[in-house]
């Protein structure tokens, strides 16, 4: 039988540790500013932090044993999630959002500061993301700001590492095989150690889609939108992001055999040229040498106002055409994506 004394001395000692742990527990809105959010992310009137923009992630710094989120999908959406770990290495663990869920991360080293980023790798016609907010059995600290080296990439399919993660060119693309912390973006932009952003979409062009899909809603007029899907948002800037321009785009242009008019081509290209800050760099780039989407490209920069535009071409048809290199749909794998990083990023690092 416990004896008073030591009953009461209990009861004090559970008073002073219970309230203590309340303290220590925190959940806070996915938009608070310890949390570094990098892409198109906008932040609602209770802080909560909606995207549909592939690529997207968020850096989280926190002292504690488990990280909890509520987040809802407009579809399905993957996302890597990286726990102590580099955004260049092998993801921790692949999530699946939809509907409206709350997820839970266990961490192994208990009671230590732990750094986690969540990545979404699947495109935007997948769903839009909305994170309402974390929570943790610790507390919240500064995570990593933006990086002063930045870049942003506008492109398609080859950009969004469409059916990447596949290794048989006869097989249909599904949303598990689409993977942009993959594709050539995300290896230039470890190589380079800087933060990067995808303005992308399968089958975008520059003056006509693939196919002629979609007429009227190329990347001229969606480079310009808060998010992807929606057109009627419009995107006014970050004064903290002031990044290097790649521009990959023009295979669907020319795709099913069509040729576009040049003057046509030209014209479309110069206006996502005239959505750039003038004193920023821009690199347009063709996929391929010696081909009239390359001689389209380099027309373009030289023809165009923008005073920092660059051409650049890469010799990416060398490889594409061998099975080997082939994911999904006959996209490029993962093999064909660093061989195409190991290019651009040669001619990129001279602006940094």
């Amino acid at each position: 039988m416990i004896s008073k004394t030591l009953y009461r001395a209990l009861m004090l000692l559970i008073a002073v540790i219970f309230p203590l742990s309340l303290v220590c527990a925190e959940k806070v809105p996915a938009g608070d500013r310890r949390f570094t959010w990098v892409g198109r992310a906008s932040y609602g009137v209770n802080n909560e932090v909606t995207f549909d923009w592939t690529a997207t992630y968020c850096r989280i710094r926190f002292k504690g044993d488990t990280l909890r989120m509520r987040v809802t999908d407009t579809k399905r959406n993957y996302y890597n999630v990286y726990i102590d770990r580099a955004q260049d290495a092998q993801p921790t663990l692949v999530l699946t959002t939809q509907g409206d869920s709350v997820y839970e991360f266990v961490m192994h080293r208990c009671n230590h500061v732990h750094n986690v980023v969540l990545q979404k790798r699947t495109e935007a016609e997948q769903g839009r993301n909305t994170f309402y907010w974390f929570e943790t059995d610790g507390h919240f600290l500064q995570a990593e700001p933006y990086r002063m080296r930045q870049i942003e990439f506008i492109g398609d399919s080859y950009t969004c590492g469409y059916g990447i993660e596949n290794c048989d060119s006869t097989d249909h693309f599904t949303p598990e095989t689409e993977n942009v912390c993959k594709s050539f973006v995300s290896l230039v932009a470890h190589k380079l150690k800087a933060d990067y952003t995808v303005i992308a979409h399968s089958g975008m062009g520059v003056c006509r889609n693939y196919n002629s899909k979609y007429p009227g809603w190329t990347m001229p007029k969606r480079y310009n939108c808060w998010f992807d899907m929606d057109s009627t948002i419009r995107y006014y800037g970050n004064s903290e992001w002031r990044p290097v321009t790649v521009i990959m785009l023009g295979g669907n242009d020319f795709s099913c055999g069509v040729t576009p008019n040049y003057e046509k081509f030209r014209d479309a290209y110069f206006s996502i040229l005239n959505q750039l800050d003038d004193s920023m760099v821009v690199v347009c780039c063709s996929k391929t040498k010696d081909t009239e989407l390359s001689r389209y490209v380099e027309r373009v920069v030289l023809e165009c106002d923008h005073p920092n535009a660059y051409f650049f071409a890469a010799d990416f048809d060398a490889y594409t055409n061998h099975r080997q290199y082939l994911g999904a749909d006959k996209h490029p794998n993962e093999k064909a994506h660093r061989l195409l990083a190991e290019q651009l990023y040669g001619f990129l690092k001279i602006f940094f």
